[in-house]
């Protein structure tokens, strides 16, 4: 349906689109931290090494493809993103996971995967679409129409707006992209950029650079910003030389969303110099990483609970237990009698007293009280202490 223009303008309106242009000296702070922060945490990748890297790594991009389709409401269930993950990376062969959920998630853990495994490849816009067709497999939903995916938008505005908060309000246009008429040439100047970088240029700016252009030029019909994150964790994927990510960048966008979408309306109304968006990304490359090495931290504090857990003279149903709740496909540490029972299909007097005795072992704690009384499995005691905050 078309749309009269909004009026306002636009960066990529702007003389000289799409030259853009920072100081390199207010962002050499932001820089330097957000670079400090990610060979820590690659220096702790590779000093564990083995199954624990590729468990670090199984978790961070789980939780890249579940965060960035919830960033656009799109819902996604982490325990069957994470199995799917588990499979591609090779981490685990055999699951018992319903291959329905695996179906459904497969695609979009593809996109990530192969964009990861796939850095030394050159961006195409066939590979774009070939994305777009994983997130869209029946087709984009528009209205009572559905577009097909794999493919740019049609001739029509294509506006980024929010509804007036209440009946007759008039909506808010935060952005409008550029229109039809040039958008190929305007994805082949992105392309040629991306794939033959200015020499010198920072891998981390590039990758901010990245997400702000495309994102910009917003060429599909939907999925441009899942799409943008993903050439993000491209560009990162890149700048580190390896094939597998160690760190959630959306994950953190998603705690601090509202943050990420002013920010991105900042730039995309401001001027060419974009210094600000790209001072902020660094700032959240530098948050992502240092959240990273927490969860390496986890990793290894599940591998010394195992180890004791060999010490110790558990019963089978205690161990089932604890093998369920400390599942990599589960994300909640608790467990309560019933959750207990419904596990191992025993009596109320046996799961208390199977839980009182893990509790004497240290392996779990109790918390809450009376009928919500319940036990938390303990992996801070097994936090190695360069991992303790």
């Amino acid at each position: 349906m078309a749309r009269a223009r909004t009026g306002h303008t636009f960066i990529w309106e702007l003389p000289g689109w799409p030259a853009l242009a920072w100081d390199s000296l207010r962002l050499s702070g932001p820089l330097d931290s957000a670079r400090r922060a990610q060979a820590e945490l690659l220096g702790v990748v590779r000093a564990i090494g083995g199954f624990a890297a590729g468990e670090t790594a199984v978790e961070a991009m789980a939780r890249e493809v579940v965060n960035s389709s919830a960033i656009e409401g799109v819902s996604l269930d982490l325990e069957s993103v994470r199995a799917s993950m588990m499979l591609r990376l090779g981490v685990a062969t055999n699951l018992a996971q319903a291959t329905g959920s695996l179906r459904r998630v497969d695609p979009v853990v593809n996109i990530l995967a192969e964009a990861a495994e796939g850095w030394r490849s050159p961006l195409t816009l066939e590979r774009i679409f070939g994305w777009h067709r994983a997130l869209f497999p029946r087709g984009v939903p528009d209205g009572l129409r559905t577009l097909p995916a794999g493919e740019l938008r049609g001739d029509y505005p294509m506006v980024v707006a929010t509804l007036g908060r209440r009946p007759g309000e008039p909506e808010t246009v935060h952005f409008e992209a550029p229109g039809r008429a040039g958008l190929e040439s305007g994805l082949e100047t992105f392309l040629d950029w991306f794939n033959h970088p200015p020499e010198g240029l920072n891998g981390l700016l590039r990758a901010g650079l990245t997400h702000l252009w495309f994102v910009t030029l917003h060429p599909l019909a939907d999925g441009n910003g899942r799409l943008a994150r993903t050439l993000t964790d491209l560009a990162l994927s890149q700048d580190e030389r390896l094939p597998r990510r160690f760190y959630s960048l959306s994950a953190h966008i998603m705690r601090n969303r509202q943050a990420y979408y002013d920010a991105l309306e900042h730039a995309q109304r401001g001027s060419l110099d974009i210094t600000d968006w790209l001072a902020w990304f660094l700032g959240q490359v530098e948050a992502a990483t240092g959240q990273g090495v927490q969860e390496v931290g986890r990793v290894l504090a599940r591998g010394r609970f195992w180890a004791e857990v060999r010490r110790l003279p558990l019963n089978e149903r205690q161990e089932k237990v604890l093998r369920s709740v400390l599942s990599p496909m589960s994300a909640d540490l608790a467990v309560s009698n019933r959750r207990y029972r419904a596990i191992t299909t025993t009596s109320r007097a046996t799961a208390v007293r199977d839980l009182a005795a893990l509790a004497e072992m240290g392996l779990v704690v109790p918390f809450g009280e009376a009928r919500s009384a319940s036990y938390r499995v303990d992996l801070d005691r097994f936090l190695p202490e360069a991992f303790r905050s």
